[in-house]
């Protein structure tokens, strides 16, 4: 092994510096050696650590001297033998497959020497079962890093700021998860993930057949076509198999909106047993607000402007409410009825108990609620927003597809609407959580959330109608082999306790203050000398910590074998066809001025020549 310095100094068991020169000195983040000595149990050993940091001084130049005076010293020595001096972080030693910190420093006086490949290969690539290779060490081109797949059990985040190359290390890591068998599904915000049935020449890749793509039937448009990305399957959702908790989630509904609850529930007990549509369900809603039908036999039409709704009563008109409705011996919240005379007043309740009574067997035998009715009268502006949604239709979430072994789903959700995407992640979830808890799964499943600070933020007033489900997989879902990789590059904006729940973390290039506090705050693993690194990583290069790596590594991320979708614009390129563009625009605009001036025979016969 190649000496490249010596230990001097004061020695800790977690760091030493070292004095070496120009010619051997090691690079920052290159990994030497030192061998400690363990009296306890009369061993001996090679101890494994990075280089940190590297500072160059001289005892001639000393920082008081002025100017003049460095030059005049310049002048009589023509140089200075500079002192390079270096601190070394100690990663451990290799006992059998596992990696201990020693108890005891190294000594003053040993020599430093440059880690070989042989040592590094069985740190970072050796007894790991059925290993992810993710890349190659930064400084080591030839030897790689392979990930523990027993990790993911503690759930994984892939942190960078844009550009720096997630999506893309994701993407590597997704290949040799499925070829290993892996279960996946990804949500996809950005059609990020769409083109990995074929490589960046268009060639079907070898797990080809093992990707499913599934749309929303939306009609705007996503970045990428189907013909790009090999065919993909419509994503749709029954609607009557919702529960109102999920209608009310989806619409945003809140828990303290009693009557509109009431009312859907209501509408939802009413279809129970049918196979209904969005616009069915509203039929039903219009028709509660009514009083539970009309003179059309239920055919509900809606009050004109002379029978106003939702009103603020005015003072005094309290008491002809009550004494109208209750006559009809009914519950009433009197907050959800309108400003009318006292005349009005009394005929509305008349009319109203008149209505319910008559269609009360339209509902069971029973009379409406008139909470129900004033609630059905609020609900209908929501349950309209439902009827404008793309993703209805006779199928329920494929969770035997979304799930087969060896399966990797890619759920696109470009182009639609933030709250829809957030339903169906939380649809989803929620679906297979209620599997994994009440019949158990066959094989584990991981879920990629892109843009994960969208669907469960952090902060107060932040809210999303996944973050809760998501929350419970991140804390619980382990012991249902139910595991999360979240990817975002914004981690100050995601949940605290969710993005902590990630015990393993592959951190890019990371330049936000706030974004590295987040690191700092939620990982156990990071220390301030691999944080004051994230800002000077290259595109590509990442901080590898946590329980997939033996110890915290930096690497440089490997090949992906499929296409990205995810790709910025060429915008260079894009300037250059606008340029070229406007030449034959002008060119074009030439020739038709040419012609115009042409008499007609004259460019008829250009033409026929």
């Amino acid at each position: 092994m190649n000496t490249v310095g010596y230990v001097v100094g004061e020695v800790r068991t977690d760091e030493f510096t070292f004095v070496t020169n120009r010619e051997i000195a090691p690079p920052r983040l290159e990994y030497i050696v030192v061998q400690v000595q363990d009296p306890e149990r009369g061993a001996q050993y090679d101890v494994l650590a990075q280089v940190t940091k590297l500072a160059v001084s001289s005892r001639l130049l000393d920082t008081s001297l002025s100017y003049n005076e460095v030059a005049q010293i310049l002048n009589r020595i023509s140089t200075s033998q500079p002192i390079i001096v270096g601190t070394a972080q100690v990663l451990g030693y290799l006992d059998g497959k596992t990696v201990r910190y020693p108890r005891h420093a190294t000594m003053p006086g040993n020599p430093v020497t440059q880690a070989p490949d042989d040592l590094l290969k069985r740190f970072f690539s050796q007894d790991v079962e059925s290993g992810i290779d993710i890349g190659s060490l930064i400084n080591r081109d030839n030897v790689n890093v392979l990930l523990n797949p027993n990790g993911l059990r503690r759930h994984m985040a892939v942190i960078a700021q844009t550009g720096a190359g997630k999506s893309y290390t994701v993407g590597v890591i997704l290949e040799k998860l499925l070829q290993l068998g892996g279960s996946i599904v990804i949500f996809d915000p950005n059609s990020d993930y769409v083109k990995m049935r074929r490589d960046e020449n268009m060639r079907v890749t070898p797990f080809a057949d093992r990707v499913e793509i599934y749309r929303m039937p939306t009609n705007q448009k996503g970045r990428i076509s189907d013909d790009e990305i090999g065919g993909s399957k419509k994503f749709t959702m029954k609607f009557s198999a919702l529960e109102v908790d999920e209608i009310c989630a989806m619409t945003g509904i809140p828990e303290t909106s009693t009557n509109i609850r009431k009312a859907l529930q209501t509408a939802y007990d009413n279809l129970r047993g049918r196979d209904y549509a969005p616009h069915e369900f509203l039929r039903e809603v219009q028709r509660i607000a009514d009083g539970g039908g009309g003179e059309n036999d239920g055919d509900f039409m809606p009050r004109g402007p002379e029978r106003p709704r939702d009103k603020t009563p005015m003072p005094g008109m309290e008491d002809f409410h009550k004494a109208a409705y209750n006559k009809a011996n009914l519950d009433v919240d009197w907050d959800d009825f309108g400003n009318d005379t006292a005349a009005e007043a009394d005929e509305s309740a008349r009319d109203t108990r008149t209505r319910v009574e008559k269609n009360g067997a339209d509902n069971g035998g029973k009379n409406l609620s008139l909470d129900a009715i004033a609630g059905a009268q609020k609900a209908i502006k929501y349950v309209e927003r439902l009827t404008r949604v793309d993703i209805w239709g006779h199928d329920q979430v494929p969770l035997a597809d979304l799930t087969r072994p060896m399966n990797l789903a890619v759920l696109d959700l470009a182009g639609v609407d933030s709250w829809v995407t957030e339903f169906v992640v939380n649809k989803v979830l929620n679906d297979m959580w209620g599997e994994a808890t009440t019949n158990g799964l066959a094989r584990p499943v991981f879920f990629v959330l892109e843009e994960a600070h969208n669907f469960v933020p952090g902060g107060q007033g932040a809210r999303s109608q996944a973050a809760s489900i998501i929350k419970r997989i991140a804390s619980e879902g382990r012991k249902f082999g139910l595991f999360l990789v979240l990817v975002t590059q914004r981690p100050y904006k995601i949940h605290g306790d969710t993005l902590s729940q990630c015990n393993s973390q592959i951190i890019m290039r990371l330049t936000n203050p706030q974004d590295q506090l987040a690191i700092k705050q939620s990982s156990e693993g990071i220390s301030e000398g691999l944080l004051a690194d994230l800002p000077g990583l290259n595109v590509g290069e990442a901080v590898i910590l946590g329980p997939i790596v033996r110890v915290p590594v930096m690497v440089r991320i490997g090949q992906r074998t499929s296409a990205q979708g995810g790709n910025d614009i060429d915008v260079v390129k894009a300037l250059e066809d606008a340029r070229s563009q406007v030449v034959i625009d002008k060119r074009e605009r030439e020739v038709k001025q040419e012609r115009a001036k042409m008499k007609k025979t004259e460019w008829v016969e250009e033409l026929d020549a």
